[in-house]
């Protein structure tokens, strides 16, 4: 028999501004997906966020519905579960991911299978022969090799992915508290051959590549080998990575890095606060991330630092000291974001056993909503202190000053147009440019579409005063 397959990677709600923004899709069903097609399956793999819209009733005629889910996506997973079923009542659904892998029993009312972790080995017996368990735990891939190479052609519309995803390694051997990876994925380090990773390099429909690695330099022996093969391959690459404030130790290193393409580093900042950095097991310190910065710096890669606000360190000082540091720093692009508690983390038992969880509704669970009571703070002031640092990084003072130095460039630029050097730094500004307008759009969107929350928010601080009494705030419907 062959079976009809459909995958899908559900999108945020509307309240997630952001998701609205991403092109970038998990590499999970994409992979599920290769598996199956070399099984001879009919297999169909829809992001919704790719092509910018819900996935249509028609498009959900098959055998077997696979849905990945996310925690901010997990309530529209559940959503497509249930058209799907009704519209295909002998068919079966199968729902995976890092979310239905931290709480399978509440994933497992809306499918017939819930997979636990990484699901590839098991996937084609499983739609082929079915299992009489409800809830399926596998064993992690101790040979990343034996996955065939993602097929992006399977992919709706994968032509909408400007810059193409490539996973060398699976597993962070760090333990950070807030962090998901090490549940799913393990702290064990598992890589892919320089050669395998090359394959997906130059099989790519463009010239952009994003290294999904959560850290993509843990095994530097490796990662310089991967270097090497970038810098004399053919066709030049820009890419972009995930990396860690200790890869800067090694200088040489980030400007081979450079020299291979690198122009643009992901960075999990976190806090400029000693005792935040220790309660989240970070493992890097306030003089690791000025390190860093200035080493990227001084090899011409431009930084997005990635700031975690509202933990119980952080006092309400926090937004401007954090705020004043990245202007201080000239960091390129940041992303501030609000402590999440996701489930199956160190930091979601914490805030659950001490009741201070103020909703389990996930679809708020994203990052950029504020879920539980701070300690030094209210949610309210945490949520409201976010978003006016963003709005004050990407300020239209700033923008309008970057748009004077583009123009600044572009007049000398007329005058010195054989200056490699000059035309690079200039698709830098114009790059940074359309960052600031991408991001103030974005922020004025979010502000938006939750106003309510937002509203919902400021209620609690009010209760606050009055009651002072956490254990009334569970808030059980959606605003």
């Amino acid at each position: 028999m062959s079976y009809r397959v459909i995958l899908v990677e559900p999108r945020g709600v509307q309240a997630n501004v952001f998701t609205r923004y991403l092109t970038l899709p998990l590499l999970g069903p994409i992979s599920m997906g290769s598996e199956l097609n070399e099984m001879g399956m009919e297999v169909r793999i829809f992001n919704e966020n790719v092509v910018g819209r819900d996935i249509s009733l028609s498009e959900l005629e098959g055998d077997v519905l696979c849905l990945s889910t996310l925690t901010p996506t997990a309530e529209r997973a559940y959503e497509i579960a249930r058209h799907f079923k009704a519209r295909n009542r002998q068919s079966r659904v199968i729902i995976g991911g890092i979310h239905a892998s931290s709480v399978p029993e509440e994933a497992s009312q809306f499918a017939d299978h819930v997979v636990v972790g990484e699901g590839e080995q098991i996937i084609g017996d499983l739609i082929k022969y079915g299992s009489n368990e409800k809830v399926i735990k596998t064993e992690r891939i101790a040979d990343l090799e034996q996955l065939p190479l993602p097929d992006f052609s399977l992919l709706h519309q994968y032509q909408r992915v400007r810059i193409t995803p490539v996973m060398t390694s699976r597993g962070c051997p760090f333990g950070c508290t807030f962090c998901t990876v090490t549940q799913m994925f393990g702290r064990r380090y598992r890589t892919i051959s320089v050669d395998r990773v090359m394959a997906e390099v130059e099989r790519s429909w463009n010239r952009n590549i994003f290294f999904y690695d959560d850290n993509f330099v843990v095994n530097k022996v490796r990662t310089d080998q991967l270097l090497e093969r970038l810098i004399s391959s053919r066709r030049k690459y820009k890419w972009f990575a995930q990396v860690r404030t200790d890869v800067t130790r090694d200088p040489d290193f980030v400007e081979k890095m450079a020299r291979a393409g690198c122009k643009w580093v992901y960075v999990g900042f976190e806090s400029i606060n000693e005792d935040t950095l220790n309660a989240m097991q970070k493992n890097q310190s306030c003089e690791d991330i000025e390190r860093s910065i200035r080493i990227f710096h001084r090899f011409g890669i431009s930084i997005h630092g990635m700031f975690i606000l509202g933990n119980d360190q952080d006092q309400r000082n926090v937004f401007q000291t954090t705020l004043k540091f990245c202007k201080k720093m000239k960091i390129e692009s940041v992303q501030f974001m609000i402590l999440t508690p996701f489930p199956g983390t160190e930091t979601y038992s914490q805030l659950e056993a001490e009741g201070r969880l103020i909703h389990h509704l996930w679809q708020y669970y994203d990052g950029m909503h504020a879920v539980f009571e701070p300690k030094w703070m209210t949610a309210a002031e945490l949520q409201v202190g976010m978003l006016r640092a963003f709005e004050d990084f990407y300020s239209l003072t700033r923008l309008l000053l970057d748009s004077f130095n583009t123009g600044i460039f572009l007049i000398i630029g007329g005058l010195n147009k054989i200056s490699n050097l000059f035309h690079w730094r200039l698709s830098r500004r114009k790059f940074h440019f359309l960052i600031y307008l991408f991001a103030r759009r974005i922020v004025s969107k979010f502000k938006h579409f939750n106003r309510e929350y937002i509203q919902f928010l400021s209620d609690l601080k009010i209760q606050c005063i009055q009651n002072k009494n956490v254990s009334k705030w569970l808030w059980k419907e959606s605003p």
